[in-house]
């Protein structure tokens, strides 16, 4: 489907709240008060993002409603901004982490170099929504290994103010390596499944031999194919040797939210040395080896979603990709310039246009 329009239009809210409905959250907005229309400014705001979709014969109908106290009908605390987010399935009330897994999708976007250039948290982030769409214990362990971590700061803190003795730490180590081990494990067998996907995909889409790899830098040194027990191992064992260290600091500082990985071109650090060119062929390769692994693994097609990804890319890797999200199901395609694509696209495309936030179809071409 290709969804086209002026900028400003619209187009990429279309394409992330159907992300939304697969993550449970936004992908760009830090905060859930940035999803509300800027115009909203009533004490009063409510908004909804619903769909319909088929998934195994059955029919899902996926909703998170997002709004201030009082925004359903019900008494609002005088001067309280909060907003209340809520999920649902068919109608029933779900947690978060229900709704994460029932609809797969890829988002393609100009803000996917921040995964070659960014910050390590941009790179956990990737990890932890891929590997939370396949594996709901992955994205349940993971936030038990937050809010352990946090309690656990939070003791350190108190050891740095003599304010408690050292044998309750033990405890919270205790706790923290048994959902560490899980996410650790997990983040190491994905980054290996990628690479060699990526690899393949990379080959193909770059046409000049490169070639691209995948590496996995937790913050302690394990042995990405090694089991948890021995993950946890090195996991105690790197505690004990930072503990004067974190109680001097106050913070944990080896653990899964610590933890990295890189893109090599040919051996090299794409940050440091790739061109730009050659750093967003990397990630378009490492989208598409994240959708190949998607459906390798849930045994189902997931959603492509490419916003306004192709238009600075050559002609050449232009219709490489479009021929390989041509393979999926279901695939969104937003630009503002369609002539630039029409050539490649397949002619019973479906083809919507967008107006001051209004969808309406167009035709085919």
């Amino acid at each position: 489907m290709v969804i086209h329009g002026d900028n400003g239009q619209g187009k990429s809210n279309l394409l992330e709240s159907i992300y939304m409905l697969a993550i449970a959250k936004s992908p760009r907005a830090a905060a859930d008060r940035e999803l509300m229309r800027r115009q909203a400014s009533d004490p009063v705001v409510y908004s909804r993002v619903a769909a319909l979709i088929r998934s195994g014969g059955e029919d899902l109908k996926l909703q998170i409603d997002l709004g201030t106290a009082g925004a359903d009908g019900g008494e609002r605390a005088a001067g309280s901004p909060h907003l209340l987010k809520r999920f649902s399935v068919n109608g029933a009330p779900r947690r978060a982490a229900d709704l994460v897994g029932s609809l797969n999708a890829v988002m393609f976007s100009a803000q996917d170099l921040e995964v070659v250039y960014g910050p390590p948290t941009v790179r956990r982030r990737y990890l932890d929504i891929l590997i939370s769409q396949i594996d709901r214990s992955y994205l349940e362990a993971l936030q038990r290994y937050q809010r352990i971590l946090y309690q656990r700061n939070h003791l350190l803190k108190r050891l740095r103010e003599a304010l408690k003795g050292t044998g309750e730490l033990e405890v919270w180590n205790d706790r923290l390596v048994s959902e560490a081990k899980q996410v650790v494990a997990r983040r190491a067998e994905t980054i290996e499944a990628l690479s060699e996907t990526a690899a393949r995909i990379h080959l193909d889409l770059a046409g000049n031999g490169e070639d691209l790899r995948l590496t996995y830098r937790p913050s302690v040194p394990v042995d990405p194919r090694g089991s948890e027990d021995e993950i946890a191992e090195r996991l105690h064992a790197a505690l004990a040797e930072r503990r004067a260290g974190e109680i001097a600091r106050g913070m944990t500082v080896c653990g899964p939210h610590r933890d990295d990985f890189g893109l090599l071109v040919d051996g090299m650090e794409a940050a440091a040395y790739a061109s730009r060119g050659q750093s967003r062929t990397a990630v378009l390769s490492l989208r598409l080896a994240e959708a190949q692994h998607l459906r390798n693994r849930r045994h189902r097609e997931p959603v492509l979603l490419l916003d306004d990804v192709l238009s600075e890319l050559d002609t050449g890797r232009r219709r490489h990709v479009l021929h390989r999200v041509a393979l999926y199901e279901q695939c969104f395609v937003t630009t503002s310039d369609p002539d630039s694509i029409a050539a490649d696209v397949p002619g019973d495309a479906a083809r919507l246009a967008v107006r001051a936030g209004q969808v309406e179809a167009v035709g085919q071409g």
